[in-house]
């Protein structure tokens, strides 16, 4: 409460109950005269009594303490009563429901100068809170320690001048997510990841403690590789040679865990100390006169009022007109009766109107009586009642009109309520239902497991609130109908069930629908095996088929180059052109008889993905293709590539095929150039390969992908029309898409994605 709010004359024994109140403290006496032992009303609520509940009594005194600290606390008492000393004990007292709390109990002998009696004057103190938050930071500390004796960090060297890191531990890819190489690669790599609030002074202190020569050491946010930030604490050893810094040697750990355990403490110790200086809710005391003597900000903020206008208003000025006469009477009650609580709703200045629920009490305060009380805004409960008041209404209206029954069960009244819906799903009359008849309409054959289910949920467990269940229903007609029983089972504090509001659904239809589903499923899972087994058949055919084409072109090959070398003196020039021809052509068969083989392989699922490298993919296929590059004087270029998860066979043959037809396909006029560039999207990969050769026209982007179709005559360009058809099935294998663009004399880019 603001210190402006406390009026300068203060009453003692007001302070003294609102003292006890905050500090959650409690004084006692022991008056050895009158032998007579009496609390303050602060012991009483400190133990969970109404003031004065009972009479206080050496045995009643002796009752509360704690059975195991009960023998401790009577010595020290006679030590002190024995021997005049002041009284100090700390141990544990029992409340009134049987829990216990920890106090620190001191006493001081005082003698009244008056009637010469010897008092032993005390007070308890409540430190169960105190002692918990200590546990708390032990454990803290406990956590700490055994954080740096058991160190797991990242070791590192970097360059004293740019910062650019030469080393780092394994430990790296475990706490940061991040490989070494990935580490190493980017001279500006743990700047770039620092987080950018923490950027420049991490930076900065490290860069002026390095030319200071310095060992250093600060925290700062690190972003981890899932883009998650994790406390780095770093200490830095700094190596000089000839008094100039050239190596930074350190160690960097993950402190993450301990930054939060430090921040939800601190934030529980400033959240302590903020409660002992503000009081829940609206705080206000006045007297039977009307006078506002105390009240705290809260009053201002709900009412818009401010602290000069309150010190000049009365109780009711705060309600509307309408409402003055009911809380005075209201305040007049408090003042008969000792004690009340009202639902009233205060005027705010800007003419809103705010429920509150008041609690009252009469107290004593500077000699007179007057009425301290707390106030609760229950905006959000009453909107939340509205809200639920609003949901019943509409689910009623809802189930209305869906295919459900609601049924309602009163624990308390043993009674059974049923809506509508039965006799509409189930020809029912809602009256005729009990709890015995509708457990009997259960199939016998599901009645035993749903009874288990309902038996175990009338154990009392607080967790056990949704029911879900399928059975067998029997309708007026004597038909089972498979049904869906949905609940929820209401349970007061100790978990015993209040009430159970439920609904029940006719699911027959859906059942049939599973049924034909999976039917359906069972036919379709056929299909495949059947396609599977017939395409495994067409694969081993064509690989056959090629394998014993292939063995007769080799004959004639060989056989023509022996007719020609044999006999070509003796044969004329017509002759040795049909040699030449027979020959060329069965070589022109055996390359598509191979291309044929290399398109039915595509899509083998004789492999598993592997992390590939994209650069050294392609210096694979540059050697495999050396010999045309090398005629042809292509030239190959390439951005930084990436390491991918993916199939190897199929995108070999998807790069070899789109570089090939490159240099096949090359300008007369210009040295064949191919650039090749690789971009990680979102859910795929997304490659490129770009060229400078004869061009596309627009018409003929889709028809190039088709098997054997060819836009140029084989005299002026070699080739089977095969090699795009294994491009777009390998790309289409690996889920993905493939286009060209291109135009004629400039060059073609193809451009593939495939899932990653």
């Amino acid at each position: 409460m603001p210190n402006s709010f406390i009026e300068d004359n203060k009453d003692l024994e007001f302070q003294k109950q609102l003292l006890e109140e905050l500090t959650h403290s409690g004084t006692w006496e022991l008056n050895l005269q009158q032998n007579k032992l009496s609390w303050s009303q602060g012991v009483f609520k400190m133990l969970g009594y109404e003031p004065n509940e009972f009479e206080v009594t050496f045995e009643k005194g002796l009752s509360v303490i704690h059975p195991e600290d009960r023998e401790r606390a009577v010595d020290h008492m006679n030590e002190v009563l024995n021997k005049s000393k002041d009284y100090k004990i700390k141990k544990r007292l029992i409340k009134n429901d049987g829990t216990h709390i920890w106090v620190i109990s001191k006493a001081k002998w005082l003698k009244n100068n008056t009637t010469g009696e010897t008092i032993l004057s005390g007070a308890f103190r409540d430190i169960t809170e105190i002692l918990s938050t200590k546990k708390e930071l032990e454990t803290v500390v406990e956590t700490n320690q055994s954080l740096y004796e058991n160190l797991d960090g990242i070791f590192w060297e970097a360059d004293a001048q740019t910062f650019e890191f030469l080393f780092v531990s394994p430990q790296v890819e475990k706490i940061t997510g991040f490989t070494q190489e990935e580490w190493l690669a980017d001279p500006k790599f743990w700047q770039n990841h620092i987080f950018l609030e923490d950027r420049d002074s991490a930076i900065n202190l490290c860069h002026l403690e390095t030319q200071r020569l310095k060992d250093h050491a600060f925290d700062y946010r690190f972003i981890k590789k899932d883009g998650e930030l994790i406390w780095l604490n770093d200490r830095v050893k700094v190596i000089s040679e000839n008094g100039k810094a050239v190596k930074l040697q350190g160690l960097m750990v993950d402190i993450t865990r301990e930054k939060n355990i430090t921040a939800a403490l601190q934030e529980e110790i400033a959240l302590n100390q903020s409660f002992l200086h503000k009081l829940p809710g609206i705080f206000f005391l006045f007297d039977l006169k009307g006078k506002i003597i105390l009240w705290n900000h809260n009053i201002e903020s709900i009412s818009g009022y401010s602290e000069q206008e309150i010190r000049e208003m009365k109780p009711d000025d705060f309600f509307k007109k309408e409402d003055q006469k009911r809380i005075l009477d209201e305040i007049k009650k408090v003042a008969e009766e000792d004690r009340n609580e009202v639902l009233m709703e205060i005027q705010a200045k800007d003419g809103r109107n705010i429920p509150v629920h008041f609690s009252a009490s009469l107290i004593q305060y500077q000699g007179k009586p007057c009425i301290l009380g707390i106030g609760q805004d229950i905006r959000e409960l009453i909107e939340s009642k509205r809200l639920i008041e609003e949901n019943i209404e509409r689910y009623e209206l809802v189930t209305k009109a869906t295919n459900e029954a609601i049924w309602d069960y009163d624990f308390r009244e043993e009674s059974l309520h049923c809506g509508d819906g039965f006799f509409k799903l189930f020809g029912y009359e809602p009256s005729e239902m009990s709890l015995e008849k509708f457990m009997g309409l259960i199939h016998p054959d599901d009645q035993e497991r749903v009874t288990k289910k309902i038996q175990d949920y009338l154990t009392p467990d607080l967790s056990k609130t949704n029911w879900l269940d399928e059975f067998r229903f029997k309708k007026k007609n004597n038909i089972y109908t498979y049904v869906v029983s949905k609940a929820i089972f209401l349970r007061n504090k100790q978990g015993y069930i209040t009430r159970i509001v439920g609904s029940i659904q006719d699911i027959s239809h859906q059942k049939e629908y599973e049924r034909s589903l999976k039917s359906l499923n069972e036919k379709l899972e056929l299909h495949i095996r059947e396609l599977a087994f017939s395409n495994q058949e067409l694969q081993r055919f064509a690989f056959i088929a090629s394998h014993d084409l292939q063995e007769p072109l080799r004959m004639i090959s060989s056989f023509m180059g022996l007719l020609e070398k044999r006999y070509g003196d003796k044969l004329d020039e017509k002759a040795l052109k049909y040699i030449s021809f027979a020959t060329e052509g069965a070589k022109q068969m055996q390359r598509i008889i191979l291309d044929l083989l290399e398109h039915s392989r595509v899509g083998s699922p004789d492999e598993s993905k592997v992390n590939l490298s994209i650069e050294k993919l392609v210096k694979e296929i540059q050697l495999y293709l050396k010999k045309i590059i090398q005629t042809k004087a292509a030239k190959i270029t390439y951005d930084q590539l990436p390491t991918i998860q993916t199939f190897k066979t199929p995108l070999f043959q998807i790069l070899m095929n789109l570089i090939s037809n490159s240099i096949k396909y090359a300008h007369p006029e210009r040295t064949p150039a191919i650039h090749i560039d690789c971009k990680e999207l979102k859910t795929h990969w997304q490659f490129s390969v770009s060229d400078n050769g004869i061009g596309i026209s627009p018409e003929y982007y889709e028809k190039i992908f088709i098997i054997f179709e060819r836009l140029h005559t084989k005299d002026k360009f070699e080739g089977t029309g095969i090699g795009l058809a294994i491009v777009k099935k390998a790309v289409e294998y690996l889920g993905g898409e493939i286009k060209v663009k291109s135009e004629i004399n400039v060059g073609s880019t193809f451009t593939f994605t495939f899932k990653k």
